[in-house]
C-alpha cells in the first residue's frame, strides 16, 4: 500500500483476513487501500476515455475486471464484509465494454503484425490473446493467435554434424538427444529449434538462425599399454616357528614378492565446433568449440614369490584379467558427454541472455 499498488494491498489484506480474521493490520490496510484501488481505477477509466488513447477500451475492461476481482474476494471473506458491507461489482458496465476491448486489441494486433518484424509479431501475439480473454473465439482470433505466434517465433535450424560413417549412428545419437534437451532450454514460447528433415516438412524456406555443429580432431580407441615390475616387501610377517628352551616360538620376518602391474588405457578425445549464424548474411552471432575426453583403464598383475607381501590393491588387480576395450561406437558417446553439457549451457545462455 505504502508503494501504491492499492489492487494488491487490498487482495493481500483479504486473503490473510480469511486466515487471521483477528489480523488488526489486515483490517486496516483493506478499510484504507480498497477506497484507494477503487478510486485509482475509476480514474485510470475516466483518463483513458478522455485522453482516447488507443487501447481505452482494453484499459477500461480491464479496470473493471480488478474492481469486480476485489468485490468478489471481499464477498466470500466474511470478515472483511464486516468492514465493507457493500464492494461495489460493475458488471453491466463491464458487459457493455468487453465486446470493444476484444475488437481494439484485435484490430491493434493487426496492425503490428502488419510490420512483418519478430518484435511486432510478438506485440500482434499478447494483443490477440487479450481479444480472446474479453471475448472467446472472437471473430478468427484463434487463427491470428496461431499466425502471429509463427511470426514471432526465432526460427533456428540445427545443423547435424557429419562424421565418417562408422560414428554417423552414434553421432545422430548424441544429435537427437541435443535437440531434445534445448528444445525445453530457454522456456521460451518465441524461439524453435528445427532438424533440417522439420524444416523441409513444415515447408521453412528461410529460417533467422543456423546452429552449426561439426566435430574436429576427433579420435576413438588410441590405446596405450603400460607395464611396470618391482619388488613389495612386508615386514613382521610370520614365517616360522622355533624351540627355545624347549617353548615354541612363533619366528618373524619380511617376505617378499616381485610384482607386475599391467595397464592398458583406451583414450577417445574431440573437440565439438558450435557456430550460431544470421542465415539472412551469414554473420556468426556466436562460436565455441567444446573438448571432451573419455579414458578407459583396464589394470591386471601378476607376481612371483610369497603372496602375503601383496597388500589388497595388489591381490585384487592378481584376481583381475585382461579385457577387451567397449566398442567405438560406445566410446564414442562417452567422450561425447561432457560436450554435450558444454553445448546445451551454451545454447541455454545464448537464447536466453538480455
Amino acid at each position: 500500500m505504502e508503494r501504491g499498488d492499492y489492487y494488491k494491498a487490498t487482495m493481500q489484506a483479504v486473503e490473510h483476513l480469511r486466515t487471521s480474521p483477528g489480523s488488526k493490520k489486515s483490517k486496516e490496510v483493506l478499510l484504507k487501500a480498497y477506497p484507494l484501488a477503487k478510486s485509482a481505477s475509476l480514474r485510470k477509466i475516466q483518463e483513458a476515455i478522455e485522453l482516447k488513447s488507443l487501447n481505452k477500451y482494453s484499459i477500461t475492461a480491464d479496470e473493471y475486471i480488478a474492481l469486480n476481482t476485489m468485490a468478489d474476494a471481499i464477498f466470500h471473506c466474511p470478515k472483511a464484509l464486516e468492514l465493507i458491507p457493500t464492494p461495489q461489482k460493475y458488471n453491466k458496465e463491464l458487459g457493455e465494454v468487453l465486446p470493444k476491448a476484444a475488437e481494439e486489441s484485435y484490430n491493434l494486433g493487426l496492425d503490428q503484425l502488419k510490420q512483418h518484424t519478430i518484435y511486432s509479431a510478438r506485440e500482434a501475439y499478447y494483443l490477440f490473446v487479450k481479444a480472446n480473454d474479453y471475448v472467446p473465439g472472437y471473430k478468427d482470433v484463434n487463427k491470428m493467435i496461431e499466425d502471429a505466434l509463427y511470426e514471432a517465433t526465432l526460427k533456428v535450424c540445427v545443423q547435424k554434424p557429419m562424421t565418417p560413417g562408422q560414428y554417423q549412428l552414434t553421432a545422430d545419437f548424441f544429435y537427437n538427444n541435443l535437440m531434445s534437451k534445448i528444445a525445453g532450454v530457454t522456456r521460451d514460447k518465441f524461439i524453435r529449434f528445427y532438424t533440417y528433415e522439420e524444416a523441409k516438412n513444415e515447408g521453412l524456406k528461410s529460417p533467422d538462425q543456423i546452429l552449426l555443429l561439426n566435430f574436429e580432431d576427433f579420435s576413438v580407441g588410441n590405446m596405450v599399454e603400460s607395464k611396470n615390475t618391482y619388488e613389495v616387501t612386508k615386514d613382521s610377517v610370520l614365517v616360522g616357528t622355533t624351540t627355545i628352551n624347549d617353548k615354541k616360538q612363533d619366528v618373524y620376518g619380511t617376505v617378499k614378492a616381485k610384482f607386475t602391474n599391467y595397464k592398458r588405457e583406451v583414450i577417445s578425445q574431440g573437440i565439438l565446433s558450435v557456430q550460431i549464424m544470421d542465415a539472412n548474411n551469414n554473420r556468426v552471432l556466436e562460436h565455441n568449440s567444446f573438448p571432451g575426453k573419455y579414458v578407459w583403464v583396464n589394470e591386471w598383475a601378476s607376481f612371483n614369490g610369497d603372496e602375503r607381501a601383496l597388500n589388497d590393491d595388489q591381490k585384487k588387480k592378481v584376481n583381475s584379467v585382461s579385457l577387451m576395450p567397449p566398442p567405438h561406437q560406445d566410446l564414442f558417446i562417452q567422450f561425447t558427454k561432457p560436450i554435450f553439457d558444454q553445448t546445451v549451457s551454451f545454447v541455454n545462455r545464448f537464447y536466453t541472455k538480455p
